[in-house]
């Protein structure tokens, strides 16, 4: 017996932890604006629960999350999300809750770093979280308190920046039989996707009474409910008119005709460009109920001053200065209910509207209430189409308010905006040359003398830079404003411009412009280049190196411009610097004429050890005219080492200094002249015991013999590469 009691008391524990009245909720993936080092996301699960027959012991403290690639449904990650929200749903109306009818918002969220990385794949993800059970006393589908509820959303990639749609609060959960019932069911997008509704059948996933709470695995498709008998995806929630949502919009409508407790799904479908890049599911259940009939309130629009009502669609033509003012007359058959009348402009700025406020106007008697509206002075539509606005009536009765839209269309005569008329002084295409003046005036015109303006630009180009000016212009109906053009040397390479001239007029903060362009020709004057020459007989220059640096070079260099224009003048070495090379030459500028001396000085070092090298300079004058024509003479250098004969002659080597005129002194002979290879360096002669007697180095020396004693005596000739010696005979 006691294993028994045991045995009940155990199943007594484990059904306290099924969540046996889930009402539906939905999951949702966002980007955090100004995320913490290490987050990315939040991901946030809504949980909808019967707070009447619902076990507070079967509410989750905390929820695990599964992310699904999607591509091969493999399991990436998961989120612990702590709950951090509790209370039930609010009412529009409070007073419209129902004490055997309540419905809590639980919300579980978790803050998340989701790397992009990590989340590539093209196929996108899937957040999923499956729980059991349903509300027991659902009435169409089979078993509800024995199966789950699957909670699923999916999201693109993370290299495509995207938050999850965002539902909308939900603000009742029960509606009247046999009465009309509407509800926002949509959801918002913050990154501006296009959103599509519809209703499908709710997934129960795989979830169980055993095992509530399962780990999710990924699924290419989910259980769904079975529907119970004249039940289906038709009619939800049977009635004249059968639960539908409005696929573009998200509103739920239907007028049922049976009692009971009605779960439904709607996914929404996530596109941009086109192309769906994720989507999200909610579940939710309706009760229908027995409850006083909420009639809708009434209203009815005429001119001011007009006994006659304006019918619904039918389109009001309004005269230029006629009063755009209207009278609203509304009523509503349940006395001691509040009505709300509200104005939403359909093509064009609700804000033009200028509805006095009527709002929560307390319903007292059956007498019809009035008030009155006007439409602002400026309306403008877009193609100047009829202005379109919905008035909408609403009530606070319950479940949810009672909505009277009434649409109303009006022809404005003075709605139409002509756009602006461009014309120019001009009889021909404007063509100037360097030198002169273009002026010419553009005139901006408005039939409908709005405030206009007008401006200039050049067409890929500033005005100012090649010696354009127009000023701005505004006026009522009409500007003017000169274009003057004095070409620059810009302008005149440009060859042809295109001005753009722009006409805008402001009609109510809404404006209409007129392009009109100009091409403009740019000739220069006739120009002739200048002519540069040089002094020299010929362009080619042969220059023999001397070693001692006395080696020069020197000739000038002229230029000359028959068109009496600034030139300039100067030179360009060919390969290698003027200065490295000992070049002078000055750069000059003049007018008609300039010269300039070259001069040069080459030394043993320019040819690098060779025997010859070429330099070459162009010398190149250039006008200061717009298209800055040029002239160029070149003058080639060879530059040459003296290859005379580089050995020395030997001398006669016996001389008798006795002053009889014949053979006196000792001289060398003829030394060859210095080059870049070989220079002379000294002479010096040696007695027979190695002393030094005589030095010089002077090439055309005499040697007398001094007073030295008849004898041999040796000499010594340096070189810079070479030495020679020898013996002198003095004979006395």
């Amino acid at each position: 017996m006691k294993k028994y009691l045991y045995l009940i008391f155990f199943l007594a524990i484990a059904l306290e932890s099924v969540a046996s009245h889930i009402v539906g909720g939905e999951i949702e993936l966002t980007k955090i604006k100004n995320p913490a080092p290490g987050t990315t996301h939040e991901v946030t699960l809504n949980l909808y629960f019967d707070a009447i027959n619902g076990r507070p012991a079967a509410e989750d403290i905390s929820i695990t999350l599964t992310f699904i690639r999607k591509r091969d449904l493999a399991r990436v990650g998961e989120a612990v999300c702590q709950r951090v929200y509790r209370d039930l749903i609010k009412y529009i109306d409070p007073a419209c809750s129902k004490g055997d009818l309540q419905t809590l918002l639980i919300r579980y969220q978790a803050t998340l770093n989701l790397p992009e990385a990590s989340f590539s794949d093209p196929g996108g993800y899937a957040i999923v979280w499956e729980r059991c059970c349903r509300n027991v006393i659902i009435t169409n589908i089979r078993n509800p308190s024995s199966v789950g509820m699957v909670f699923y959303t999916e999201f693109p990639p993370l290299s495509i920046a995207n938050n999850s749609p965002h539902f909308k609060d939900v603000v009742a959960d029960y509606l009247c039989i046999n009465q009309n019932f509407e509800m926002d069911f949509s959801a918002t997008d913050a990154d501006g996707d296009s959103l599509t509704y519809e209703l499908i059948t709710p997934w129960i996933g795989y979830a169980t009474m055993g095992q509530p709470n399962p780990i999710s695995i990924g699924r290419s498709s989910y259980p769904e409910a079975t529907w119970v008998d004249g039940i289906g995806l038709n009619n939800v929630i049977p009635g004249t008119v059968p639960l539908r949502i409005d696929r573009n919009t998200g509103v739920l409508y239907a007028r049922p005709d049976k009692l009971g407790l009605f779960v439904f799904s709607v996914m929404v479908n996530e596109y941009r460009a086109g192309v769906m890049i994720g989507r999200i599911k909610r579940d939710f259940q309706l009760k229908v109920v027995d409850c006083k009939i909420n009639l809708p309130p009434q209203i009815m629009v005429r001119n001011q001053g007009v006994n006659a009502f304006i019918q619904e669609g039918e389109i009001i033509n309004l005269k230029k200065g006629d009063k755009k003012c209207f009278d609203i007359l509304f009523l509503d058959p349940d006395i001691s209910q509040k009505v709300t009348i509200t104005a939403r402009g359909v093509n064009f700025d609700t804000k033009k509207i200028n509805i006095p406020s009527i709002s929560n106007v307390v319903i007292q008697n059956a007498d019809t209430l009035k008030n009155s509206f006007c439409l602002d002075e400026c309306i403008i539509t877009k193609n100047n189409q009829a202005a379109e606005f919905i008035l909408n009536i609403q009530d606070n009765g319950c479940p949810v308010p009672q909505v009277k839209s009434y649409r109303m269309k009006i022809n404005l005569a003075d709605a139409d905006n002509t756009r602006p008329v461009i014309t120019t002084s001009l009889t021909e295409s404007p063509s100037v040359m360097y030198g002169d003046t273009l002026k010419f005036e553009v005139f901006g015109n408005d039939i409908d003398l709005d405030t206009l303006s007008m401006s200039g630009a050049g067409r890929n180009f500033n005005l100012g830079s090649l010696g354009f000016s127009f000023p701005s212009s505004k006026g009522i109906g009409s500007v003017q404003s000169t274009l003057q053009f004095i070409p620059n040397c810009e302008a005149v390479r440009q060859k042809q411009v295109v001005l753009d001239f722009v006409a805008r007029d402001l009609r109510c903060g809404v404006s209409n412009q007129t392009a009109y362009s100009v091409p403009v020709t740019i000739q220069s004057i006739p120009n002739n280049a200048p002519i540069v020459s040089t002094t020299l007989t010929d362009s080619v220059v042969e220059v023999i190196l001397s070693p001692d640096g006395k080696t020069e070079v020197k000739f000038e260099v002229e230029a000359v411009d028959s068109d009496k224009e600034m030139i300039t003048l100067g030179a360009i070495a060919e390969g290698f610097d003027l200065k490295t090379a000992s070049m002078t030459f000055q750069e000059k500028e003049g007018i008609s004429m300039v010269n300039s001396l070259f001069t040069w000085v080459p030394t043993c070092y320019l040819l690098a050890g060779k025997d010859s090298k070429e330099f070459v300079v162009k010398f190149l004058t250039q006008d200061k005219a717009c298209d800055q024509k040029q002239d160029t003479v070149s003058v080639k250098f060879l530059l040459k080492n003296n290859l005379s004969a580089e050995n020395p002659l030997k001398p006669f080597n016996t001389f008798t200094p006795n002053e009889d005129g014949i053979n006196d002194y000792f001289t060398i002979g003829s030394i060859p002249e210095d080059n870049c290879n070989r220079q002379f360096v000294r002479f010096e002669i040696f007695n027979r015991y190695g002393k030094s007697i005589f030095v010089t180095a002077e090439k055309d020396f005499r040697w007398s013999g001094d007073k030295e004693p008849s004898g041999d005596y040796f000499y010594v000739l340096y070189f810079t590469d070479e030495v020679y010696k020898g013996v002198i005979h003095l004979v006395r």
